[in-house]
C-alpha cells in the first residue's frame, strides 16, 4: 500500500471545532497523565502540535500564572483559533508558535514536553521527541498520549465501516496508527528512560454522548481523503447515517459507546 505522508484530516474551522470536541472528551484522561508526570505550578511546558489549543489551555490551568506554556503548531489558522480561545478564557501565560518541531529552539531549559495524538503524524516520532528532549532540564518530564487503531474485523456492520475509514485512511496518509503500544521505543530512541505506560479509553452509555458526535465528525473530515485514496466509492458513505447506524448497532448489542484505545506514557530525563 502506498502512503502519502500528509495530514488526512482537513484544516478548517470545522476541524478546529472537532479538535475542541476531542479535547472535551479526553480532558480528564489528559489531566491525569499530566498530574502523574508531575506537571504543576510554575513550570515551563511545550505542547507539540497544539492544534485548537485544548492541551495548552489545560496546561495553563495546571502551571498557573507563574508558569509558561508554549504551543508548537504548523497550521497558523489553528494558532489563531487557539489564541482567541485563550483570550476568551483569560489566559495570558500561553504562547502559540507557528513552526514545526525541527525549527524550535528553547531559550531556557524546559520542565516538560507533552503532546496528544501528535507523534503519530511525525515521519520520525523519535526524532521529533528527541529534538524537544534535548531542551529538557535534568528531571524534566515528557508525557505523551497516542492511539492504537486496530484494523476492524468481524461481520460487516456500520461500526466496522467507520473503523475501516478511520484506520485505513490514516494509515494510507502515513500516520503511525499503531504508535501507542510502541511509545516505549519512541521514548528510548529519543534518549529517555523507559516510560510508565498504560492503556485507556473513554466509554459513555448516554444516548447523547459527545462520542457519537465525535465519531461522525471524524469520519466526515476524513472522507475527502478516503475518497481520494479510493477506499470507498463516491456516494457510498453518509457520515451522519454511518455514525447513527453504528450507535444503533452498539445499543442493540447492549454496548456503551467507546472511544479510541490510547496509550498514555511519561518519563523523566536522567
Amino acid at each position: 500500500m502506498t502512503t502519502t505522508h500528509e495530514y488526512a484530516l482537513e484544516r478548517s474551522q470545522l476541524e478546529y471545532e472537532r479538535l475542541a470536541l476531542q479535547g472535551e472528551v479526553l480532558k480528564p484522561m489528559t489531566r491525569r497523565l499530566f498530574e502523574e508526570a508531575g506537571i504543576g505550578p510554575g513550570m515551563r511546558v511545550v505542547d507539540l502540535g497544539s492544534g485548537a489549543g485544548d492541551v495548552c489551555l489545560l496546561l495553563a490551568e495546571m502551571v498557573g500564572p507563574s508558569g509558561r506554556v508554549i504551543g508548537l503548531e504548523v497550521d497558523d489558522e489553528a494558532n489563531k483559533f487557539a489564541a482567541e480561545r485563550a483570550r476568551r478564557e483569560g489566559f495570558n501565560n500561553i504562547r502559540f508558535l507557528h513552526l514545526d518541531v525541527a525549527h524550535y529552539v528553547a531559550g531556557s531549559p524546559l520542565d516538560a514536553v507533552v503532546g496528544r495524538c501528535i507523534l503519530m503524524y511525525q515521519p520520525d516520532p523519535a526524532a521529533a521527541l528527541g529534538h524537544l528532549v534535548k531542551y529538557l532540564r535534568k528531571g524534566g518530564t515528557a508525557a505523551f498520549m497516542e492511539p492504537w487503531f486496530l484494523p476492524p474485523g468481524g461481520p460487516d456492520t456500520m461500526m466496522k465501516k467507520a473503523g475501516m475509514i478511520i484506520h485505513d485512511t490514516l494509515q494510507r496518509s502515513g500516520a503511525h496508527t499503531d504508535l501507542g503500544p510502541r511509545l516505549h521505543k519512541v521514548f528510548s530512541n529519543a534518549g529517555l528512560p523507559l516510560p510508565h505506560m498504560r492503556l485507556e479509553s473513554v466509554i459513555d452509555s448516554r444516548d447523547d454522548s459527545p462520542l457519537n458526535d465525535y465519531l461522525a465528525r471524524t469520519v466526515a473530515h476524513l472522507l475527502p481523503k478516503t475518497l481520494e485514496y479510493g477506499l470507498v466509492e463516491p456516494g457510498e458513505i453518509d457520515p451522519d447515517v454511518l455514525a447513527k447506524g453504528a450507535r444503533a448497532e452498539m445499543s442493540a448489542a447492549g454496548y456503551a459507546t467507546f472511544g479510541p484505545l490510547l496509550t498514555l506514557a511519561w518519563s523523566s530525563k536522567e
